[in-house]
């Protein structure tokens, strides 16, 4: 009886066969991959079914043609453990990428009926919207959407969000300790505005994240981020 495996097209098991060395390191950022007429040899696959899974790769932004010179190894996926609280500027750190930020909006809007209810107060009250683009190695890799009430955090006003992490200007200067956060994860399609944001082609897959955090349960921001659904993977330790 066949299994699911085999049921699993030959360019979709090779492209996950590169991208294992990819995430692995064996095929590090850089690395000129063997040519398709090598692969074929050592997978023992035709040159469409290489070509297939190279091409699968190249549209996830894991490898790129350069003409005439070979395919080139871009970048992993960033792996991230589920079982903290995370800051997106110490993860990146840990990994060896190097991370910056564009604050691409700030401003004051009023709570709406959704909004109201993610962040317990009422429908029209002020909240601070802060829009950030993440990025990792120059390439732009999530969006951020945070809001906070506006009582209490107008500070947040004033922070220069290009140059200083929020969750580190929310610690060090204002005493906001983030300690606890709740996330949801979902599949999404990209809109074809957060796909120019990303540089990725239009309505691609992605991933929404959904998080409130906390400071000694004391509620502090709830946050939309979207993603490629290809940048990040998470693991998350389990004992019993």
């Amino acid at each position: 009886m066949a299994s699911i495996y085999d049921k699993i097209p030959l360019y979709c098991r090779l492209a996950d066969t590169i991208e294992d060395k990819i995430s692995e390191g064996i095929w590090k950022k850089g690395y000129m991959i063997p040519s398709e007429r090598e692969l074929c040899k050592m997978y023992g696959m035709s040159r469409i079914t290489v070509r297939n899974a190279i091409d699968e790769l190249v549209r996830q932004g894991k490898l790129s043609k350069v003409q005439g010179k070979g395919t080139f190894v871009v970048g992993s996926s960033i792996v991230q453990n589920l079982g903290n609280v995370y800051s997106f500027s110490k993860e990146m750190e840990k990994q060896g990428k190097i991370s910056t930020t564009i604050l691409v909006e700030r401003e004051v809007i009023e709570a709406d009926e959704k909004l109201a209810l993610q962040l317990g107060m009422n429908q029209g009250d002020k909240v601070i919207y802060i829009e950030r683009l993440r990025c990792a190695e120059n390439q732009p890799l999530m969006i951020e959407r945070s809001y906070f009430k506006h009582d209490g955090f107008e500070f947040l006003l004033d922070v220069d969000l290009n140059h200083k992490s929020l969750y580190k200007a929310l610690e060090e200067d204002y005493g906001v300790v983030i300690n606890k956060a709740i996330e949801t994860f979902q599949a999404c399609v990209l809109n074809e505005v957060e796909c120019a944001k990303l540089n990725c082609p239009k309505f691609q897959y992605g991933l929404l994240v959904k998080r409130t955090s906390y400071s000694n349960d004391r509620l502090v921001c709830f946050s939309k981020i979207v993603s490629k659904g290809d940048t990040f993977k998470f693991t998350v330790k389990l004992e019993s």
